[in-house]
């Protein structure tokens, strides 16, 4: 299954800022006042303050912090910045002084009560997201929910890489815990049956039950009708598929099942 669905537009979208901020969330995220506002004043010189606020503002807001930090909405910076009482520019000598960055992402984290995306973490979503996977097949839908959980839970989002890696891997797993579901009714009668499917019939001319399944009907007609129906009977006849519990998986699920249906005998 391959691991990347997102274009390098989308993936650079992901990991950049928006270019604008709204009124509300510049409200709710670009602002400093008691520890916040102390925590920043602690640090030394405009650069290092302004550069702080920022990184501080930046992971409440986004749930991560774009590595150019100059890129950040003009509005959000000249807000921090008049708190502060910092030209806006001092950004720009903050955002080259790569050792500072280094040093105070920790610090930011510390402050804000948000912790990295270690080992631990990504055992615990992973194993969320396939639940989450065995309902919804879509990757972008489970990268969003993974992002929405990441911000819940107070996890800087690492790159977008490796939540796209983790994604695919929690399709794969959702994708084995359906078959995991239905094993136990695969009984050696159900086996059998399903086998036949792939057993050429020496009286077709060696055509197998499979390929007569996957034949479309070339009339409308009742004889035509007759053997769609005669196909039917086969299924449950010879393989018991109406005895199958599929109850055991979510219904979206099941709609995944009989893509996979329908692409076989298209």
């Amino acid at each position: 299954m391959p691991t990347q669905f997102l274009s390098r537009s989308e993936i650079e979208r992901l990991e950049s800022f928006p270019e604008e901020i709204d009124r509300d969330e510049l409200a709710e995220h670009f602002r400093l006042a008691g520890e916040d506002l102390e925590f920043v004043r602690s640090q030394y010189g405009p650069e290092g303050q302004l550069g702080i606020a920022v990184q501080l503002c930046t992971l409440r807001w986004l749930g991560f912090i774009p590595e150019d930090l100059t890129a950040a909405p003009a509005a959000a910076v000249q807000s921090l910045a008049a708190v502060l009482d910092v030209p806006a520019r001092a950004l720009f000598d903050y955002s080259v002084r790569l050792q500072t960055r280094r040093e105070h992402r920790p610090l930011v984290r510390a402050h804000a009560g948000w912790r990295t995306f270690g080992e631990a973490e990504q055992a615990s979503l992973g194993g969320r997201l396939v639940e989450v996977a065995l309902e919804h097949e879509r990757p972008t839908l489970l990268l969003e929910e993974l992002r929405r959980e990441l911000r819940s839970q107070r996890i800087e989002r690492p790159a977008i890489g490796r939540l796209e890696r983790l994604v695919a891997w929690a399709r794969e797993r959702a994708h084995d815990r359906t078959y995991e579901l239905l094993a136990e009714q695969l009984t050696p009668e159900v086996r059998a049956g399903l086998d036949a499917l792939l057993s050429p019939d020496s009286e077709q001319s060696g055509r197998t039950p499979l390929s007569w399944l996957r034949s479309r009907p070339t009339s409308i007609t009742k004889a035509a009708m007759r053997r769609e129906l005669s196909k039917r009977a086969w299924v449950i006849e010879q393989v018991g598929a109406d005895r199958l519990d599929l109850g055991v998986l979510p219904p979206n699920r099941l709609a995944w099942l009989a893509q996979i249906g329908r692409r076989s005998i298209g």
